[in-house]
């Protein structure tokens, strides 16, 4: 390879981010659409509306894989492999911990083992490729686009502090600003989508070539987009409290809607 060109995802990565992203493709549609069918295949308890936010979850990695895909250049990807890894990862530590609690069993012994190879297969990556930038990693800079530093700021702040305290303090979460009930571990999981989420765009909110911006924005649409489906699917779960439920309709909207400007701005300015 030459030192003059851009390390590019290698075929184990391209195969990798292709397996995952057709797993979850799968299991996301399955999850969002027929709620009902796979209640009963989930390790915790869940009621429908939480089976189709997880199943938002995972159609959104799928996403996320696809845009790594088609960014190549393993510079421009590697942050959706760290969201991956991290996502995975502390969903795999909620799963055990259920897991020992409750004595394993062949259901939440399967969906651990998932989680686990997903999040061991995404550091792999991250080891085998490495983060730090080589001289041929140097990608043309740009003035940065205020706009856009300043929308993954702000997300960066929100989701850090709300996936924060639904992860270590689910319970204080749930009866203060979740607006709809849930158990602990969708609490948790739901939170390793917002902590894994803080770090790309706190990473993007830095960043000034175009490619590595716009690589993350398909899954912070995607997500939010089938969320607020979700919501608007399942209103009667959602809390009566006007100011919670306004305030997380907001959240979602605002994200939705300026990653989807940002991607479309971003594709017309590269």
């Amino acid at each position: 390879m030459s030192s003059k060109r851009s390390v590019e995802l290698g075929r184990d990565a391209r195969l990798f981010l292709l397996f995952l992203s057709e797993i979850n493709l799968v299991m996301g549609a399955l999850f969002f659409v027929y709620p009902s069918l796979v209640i009963g295949l989930w390790p915790w308890t869940v009621k429908a509306l939480a089976v189709r936010f997880i199943g938002a979850i995972f159609l959104a990695i799928a996403f996320g894989c696809w845009s790594a895909l088609r960014a190549k250049i393993w510079q421009r990807a590697k942050i959706l492999v760290l969201v991956g890894g991290t996502f995975f990862g502390i969903t795999s530590i909620v799963s055990i911990v259920l897991a020992i609690s409750q004595g394993g069993g062949y259901g939440i012994s399967t969906w651990t083992v998932y989680f686990l190879v997903a999040s061991l297969g995404n550091f792999y990556l991250l080891n085998r490729y490495g983060w730090t930038r080589k001289p041929q990693d140097r990608l043309a800079g740009g003035r940065p686009w205020m706009t856009a530093r300043w929308f993954f700021r702000i997300q960066t702040i929100v989701v850090g502090i709300f996936g924060a305290m639904m992860l270590l303090l689910p319970d204080l979460a749930q009866r203060q600003f979740w607006p709809w009930s849930v158990a602990t571990q969708s609490m948790q999981m739901f939170a390793a989508l917002f902590l894994a989420t803080c770090l790309a765009t706190g990473w993007a909110s830095i960043q000034t070539d175009i490619g590595r911006m716009r690589v993350l924005l398909p899954l912070d649409a995607i997500f939010p987009s089938l969320a607020l489906l979700a919501v608007g699917i399942h209103w009667d779960q959602v809390s009566a409290n006007a100011l919670v439920t306004g305030v997380w309709v907001f959240l979602y909207s605002f994200v939705a809607t300026g990653s989807t400007f940002l991607y479309i701005s971003l594709q017309s300015m590269d």
